[in-house]
């Protein structure tokens, strides 16, 4: 057999699934476990409004859900890092330099995300204790779940602003630069997060509670997926004597 830009030939003219293709499936698995671990945190898909979903309602969750949820999720979102791999192969002829500060501040961001997830079980302890205890316990627990959501909010920081940034970068590598993506795809980059939190946060039961849970995620996976696609594209083009590299 013969490699040839990263898709491996055989003797016979089949293709094998590529390292790097193999990597962006993981990224997908990955995601797709995760968006299980959403609804996990939640119990399970509801059919409430996207308003009702707070920290504050984890007590009602059942601890065992919230406990799956977290080690899943803190499992699965380590797995995204495989998918940077395509989504720098994607971005590489817009120059190496801006494709690596890039997929690295993507890295930085899923990397903190898992921490982030997984400390979801922590609140829901603290807002179940804050129930069940009586009135003389409520003001130390009280400080307590003060001191979570502090924490909280400080990881969230840690994973939103190197994500904004990198999405943001790509948006302009897409757009300005020569890469393997197809411009139009700049709409399912990460930067759909947060422009699509709004209508997210709006939207009524029972499409609130089943949308909400899992939207940064399904993006994600979304991201992922295209980014493998695009390479695996990019691969076979290649594979073709005399084939260019335009975008995909």
């Amino acid at each position: 057999m013969q490699k040839r830009q990263g898709i491996v030939a055989e003797a016979d003219g089949s293709m094998t699934t590529s390292p790097i293709r193999l990597a962006g499936y993981g990224a997908v698995f990955g995601g797709i476990a995760n968006l299980v671990a959403d609804y996990l945190l939640r119990g399970g898909p509801a059919p409430v409004a996207s308003a009702d979903i707070t920290l504050e309602a984890l007590v009602h969750v059942p601890s065992a859900s919230v406990f799956a949820g977290g080690i899943l999720g803190a499992a699965a979102i380590p797995l995204w890092l495989l998918g940077l791999w395509p989504v720098y192969r994607a971005l590489e002829p817009a120059g190496r330099r801006l494709a690596l500060a890039i997929v690295l501040l993507f890295g930085y961001g899923i990397a903190v995300a898992a921490g982030y997830h997984g400390s979801y079980a922590f609140y829901a302890g603290g807002y179940q204790a804050l129930a069940a205890v009586g009135p003389e316990s409520k003001p130390i627990l009280v400080e307590m779940t003060a001191r979570f959501l502090r924490y909280h909010d400080l990881l969230m920081l840690l994973v939103v602003v190197p994500w904004m940034v990198a999405s943001v970068g790509f948006v302009v590598a897409v757009l300005f630069f020569r890469t393997h993506y197809a411009r139009w795809l700049v709409v399912l980059s990460p930067l759909l997060v947060p422009l699509t939190i709004p209508l997210v946060q709006a939207l009524p039961a029972p499409i609130g509670g089943y949308v909400r849970p899992i939207h940064g995620t399904a993006i994600w996976t979304l991201f992922f997926l295209v980014s493998t696609v695009v390479v695996g594209r990019l691969e076979r083009r290649s594979a073709r004597p005399g084939a260019g590299s335009n975008a995909l």
